[in-house]
């Protein structure tokens, strides 16, 4: 599918109008429409009660509206009555639309082109080849990030040794210190030790200090400014910790 089509299907479809407000049959088939360019469409009387004066141009608003309540109209006529005559009065107005919306599209890719900074996709590609480079980079930043953020904090890793959740998180959190040489501090809620950590901390006081309750829990601590940010209660995937780590560089700590 090419990049116009793609943005065509998109525009469509995200611009569909609602033919009737209160739930109905029509709610479950919306159509649509989208806007505005060329103002030289087929004229629609203006209801009565207007404030316009003779002669006085319509905004691009007042013009959509009008031609929002034609569409109902002519819409909701051919479904009480469905003669040849209604129906076709209808899918006239809304091949308008929809062509409308076409024209716009093909203008909307067309500024894109001419405006490369208006151009989304130019930050995060569409295209297979594109999308691998892209997030081969945003790994290798993350993993920049990550490994820069070791010289400043490590991490306290709390557990319970019976605890299932912990045997099972304690190899992901053990991957993650060697991939990013963070440096883990074990500390054992129940005296005992897991596999990977087989020398723990004895509590010391400090899991009721942070008043924790949920096992595992992942810290990244500072020693230096002692801010101390929750990185995960519960298991985490690696993912996960490394997207959470990567918030240290936009958010403070929390001194505990």
């Amino acid at each position: 599918m090419t990049k116009i089509k793609i943005f065509k299907s998109f525009i469509i479809a995200n611009c569909l109008l609602s033919f009737v407000a209160e739930a109905s049959f029509f709610d479950e088939n919306k159509t649509g429409w989208h806007w505005y360019q060329n103002p030289e469409f087929e004229q629609i009387e203006v209801p009565h009660g207007t404030n316009k004066t003779i002669g006085e141009k319509q905004t691009a608003s007042e013009l959509v509206n009008e031609y929002k309540k034609e569409l109902e109209n002519r819409l909701h006529t051919a479904w009480v009555e469905p003669s040849f005559k209604n129906v076709k009065s209808y899918q006239e107005l809304q091949k308008d639309m929809m062509d409308r919306a076409e024209n716009f599209s093909e203008m909307w890719m067309n500024v894109l082109y001419n405006t490369p900074h208006l151009d989304h996709t130019l930050i995060t590609p569409v295209n297979h080849k594109s999308r691998h480079l892209y997030f081969d980079q945003k790994k290798q930043n993350t993993t920049e990030i990550i490994q820069n953020l070791s010289n400043e904090y490590g991490l306290f890793f709390f557990f319970d040794s019976q605890c299932r959740y912990c045997q099972e998180f304690a190899p992901i959190v053990q991957l993650f210190s060697k991939v990013y040489n963070w440096e883990v501090i074990p500390i054992t809620a129940d005296g005992g030790n897991l596999k990977e950590f087989p020398r723990p901390l004895e509590n010391n006081g400090i899991i009721n200090k942070w008043k924790i309750d949920v096992f595992p829990s992942l810290f990244a601590v500072n020693p230096n400014t002692e801010d101390v940010i929750p990185i995960a209660y519960g298991m985490a995937s690696l993912d996960e910790i490394e997207t959470r780590i990567m918030l240290l560089d936009v958010t403070k700590g929390v001194k505990k």
